[in-house]
């Protein structure tokens, strides 16, 4: 039995999208939230059994995870630990693990909290097997958290403003790619068991090119206005000083200048992973946000 986290997410759709093209016949039971809508879980015609809980309650989780072979943990990295013990608690063989590549940057506030998690349950191997999947930033539909603001911005506004020269580079990953992801880490047990991989997008991009493509894709004729580095960091120090719920930090602004580009050799190799170019991808969220932003303007 496949025991499954964050089914109902972004990524998890997809996974479920996967499923259901191969025509799984094994059993698969998920922890979804009182309130989430499963009702693609419910169509999916998957032998899916759903548990409704909560990934804050240790023994929930433990008893829901009863008779699992493999634990795939698709939520928050927060909950890994609660996972993870619940797995060995049950004698789980293998737990995969989606975490992220933010625990690379170099700055602490932002990689420390995932360094931490990560590297004390990597040292739990001699008791059980754990893979790793580190996703880039997500993209695809309205359910990311980040690409679609960016998507949402140029449609509404005629400049756009960058914080430093925007050439820092990014590779975000479509959402479809990483449940594909999952499903060939499962099916490649060989190759995959007590592995890590990064999963970015096919290409890494300058964030000024990411900005220009996601116009383009709107149709808009946006106007980008670089703001200096040093102006931009004193820009958000006298508004963090002047607000208190500041939605913008200093350290995010200078976050923003790290390159966040991956190799994914060693994916490809090992369970044939492979991305579609962020150009190509982008134009699913953009048709999306297009069709959402009709139907509110024919509301009015």
């Amino acid at each position: 039995m496949l025991y499954l986290t964050g089914a109902t997410g972004h990524s998890g759709y997809w996974l479920l999208e996967r499923l259901k093209r191969e025509q799984y016949a094994g059993r698969t039971r998920c922890l979804v939230r009182p309130h989430s809508d499963t009702s693609h879980l419910d169509s999916s015609n998957l032998a899916i059994e759903k548990v409704a809980g909560d990934l804050n309650d240790q023994n929930l989780v433990t008893k829901s995870m009863e008779g699992a072979r493999v634990v795939l943990h698709v939520a928050s990295i927060k909950h890994s630990r609660t996972v993870v013990d619940a797995a060995m608690r049950n004698g789980v063989e293998w737990v995969i693990l989606v975490h992220t590549t933010g625990r690379y940057s170099k700055y602490k506030s932002a990689s420390a909290e995932y360094i931490q998690i990560e590297d004390d349950i990597l040292r739990m191997r001699d008791r059980i097997g754990i893979t790793v999947l580190r996703p880039t930033m997500i993209y695809g539909s309205s359910r990311d958290r980040n690409m679609y603001r960016l998507v949402d911005y140029p449609y509404r506004h005629k400049f756009f403003p960058m914080f430093g020269s925007g050439e820092n580079l990014m590779q975000p990953v479509h959402a479809r790619d990483l449940g594909n992801a999952y499903y060939d880490t499962i099916c490649n047990r060989s190759s995959t068991l007590n592995k890590e991989y990064n999963l970015p997008g096919e290409h890494a991009l300058p964030y000024i090119d990411i900005v220009r493509t996601v116009s383009q894709a709107l149709g808009r004729n946006t106007v980008i206005v670089k703001i200096p580095l040093w102006a931009s960091v004193a820009a958000a120090k006298v508004y963090n000083a002047l607000d208190r719920n500041a939605i913008i930090s200093v350290e995010q602004v200078l976050r923003m200048q790290e390159d966040k580009a991956f190799h994914y050799g060693d994916a490809a190799r090992d369970f044939g992973y492979s991305s579609v170019p962020f150009e190509t991808g982008i134009q699913d969220e953009v048709g999306a946000y297009l069709a959402s932003a009709r139907r509110c303007d024919t509301r009015r």
